[in-house]
């Protein structure tokens, strides 16, 4: 393979998918209001992550990256659960004892419903400052030791779309307005992780996701060109130039954002279709939608790494989150080859791709889809699937032990 030596092989997933909803946390209010499936257990890797964790080193995995919920840690505010804290040390301790890096991500969609709901979230300055700055200090205290790195917020943007402009995540709102807000404020939380979290020793990933957003007819490319600007020149500018400015915002100075992190994390499996009036659509129309109603195409991929690097040719990246929702596992296995295969010659290229982590290993809870949209490389039986299996040949150059069957 055209990859760099010490190329990272990893897979995530959002707490959620894995365990569960916690019980404080917004989306279960979504789970008892009957707007989403339950959850249960996830995938249940609260109880047996020593041994998926074992499972993903023997397949050829290097790194893995573990949310640590914070609505877990903090059920209300001010009050730290230890017996959780101590749980996500013991996660952790399993990883690097498998032979894993273990890099801990603090928000991945879903949030304490005390923050989210009663302190107006990210939307809210002082609630910023009063709950969140001090989340991410105590978070790097706790698992200083152990964390590889730090992959702060999971597609900052992305949440805050979801959640205040589609209405698809909680709070399930349409307003434009509060969208804006959203927006705005949890780019800046995600600037704070960044700042604080750069000050230790361990790397800092930004997690982003950056669809090309594709004009469905002539009459939309003024919207394509606007949420251009959001999901794309927000990020560019603040790494590459020291500046921090939206649409409807003023550009600032913010030189302090200039090598803040250390890797850029990149999350784009499709491109967006968008309509004159702002609504998202799957693209290419005609398109295989996957779970998430959305088209995989795996050379989407290979044109944003080399976009960012044209951008940010000082940063390495990160492929931070890759994978399809379905059931047909032969699907699945022809998109991650030919996702890897651009990644290969986006390197052979010259873009300093480091690393590939797949979402997810095992087969979880999928946000509004449930269980009927599975993401894993293994069963929720933990059984390794053929697409599983073809990687870790990949990754390994020979097939995996016959005891993964």
């Amino acid at each position: 393979m055209a990859l760099p030596e010490g190329f990272r092989w990893g897979a995530t997933a959002s707490s959620v998918s894995a365990d569960g909803v916690a019980p404080t946390a917004d989306w279960s209010t979504w789970e008892r209001d009957g707007l989403a499936p339950r959850s249960g257990a996830g995938g249940g890797f609260t109880s047996d992550y020593a041994d998926d964790l074992d499972l993903a080193a023997r397949i050829g995995l290097t790194d893995v990256r573990v949310t640590v919920e914070w609505a877990r840690i903090e059920p209300r505010p001010g009050v730290v659960d230890s017996g959780v804290v101590d749980h996500y040390r013991e996660v952790l301790g399993a990883a690097r004892e498998a032979g894993l890096e273990p890099w801990v991500t603090l928000h991945h969609t879903s949030l304490p419903g005390w923050f989210a709901e009663d302190e107006r979230g990210f939307r809210d300055a002082s609630s910023r400052t009063r709950f969140w700055a001090r989340h991410v200090d105590r978070t790097a205290e706790q698992f200083d030791d152990l964390a590889a790195g730090w992959a702060p917020i999971e597609d900052p943007i992305g949440w805050a779309l979801r959640g205040f402009l589609l209405g698809t995540r909680p709070p399930g709102r349409r307003d434009p307005e509060r969208a804006r807000e959203a927006i705005g404020g949890v780019v800046e939380a995600a600037f704070d992780a960044w700042r604080l979290l750069a000050s230790g020793r361990q790397p800092v990933m930004a997690v982003l996701g950056m669809p090309s957003v594709v004009p469905v007819d002539a009459e939309a490319r003024g919207e394509a060109r606007l949420w251009e600007s959001v999901l794309w020149d927000t990020w560019l500018r603040a790494l590459g130039d020291g500046e921090f400015g939206l649409p409807w915002k003023a550009t600032i100075d913010r030189p302090d954002l200039q090598g803040v992190v250390d890797v850029v994390g990149v999350v784009a499996d499709h491109p967006v279709g968008i309509d004159r009036h702002g609504g998202f659509q799957p693209y290419p129309s005609d398109g295989r939608t996957d779970g998430s109603g959305f088209c995989p195409v795996p050379e989407e991929l290979g044109f944003v790494l080399r976009r960012v690097h044209d951008a940010l040719p000082d940063h390495d990246l990160v492929v931070a989150a890759t994978g399809v929702g379905t059931t047909d596992d032969d699907w699945r296995d022809e998109l991650l080859t030919a996702t890897i295969d651009q990644v290969e010659s986006a390197v052979s290229d010259g873009v300093p791709v480091t690393g590939l982590f797949h979402d997810s290993l095992v087969d979880g809870y999928e946000w509004t889809r449930g269980f009927d949209a599975p993401r894993g490389l293994v069963t929720r039986d933990r059984r390794l699937k053929e697409s599983g299996r073809n990687l870790s040949q990949r990754i390994t150059g020979h097939p995996p032990d016959a005891s993964l069957s």
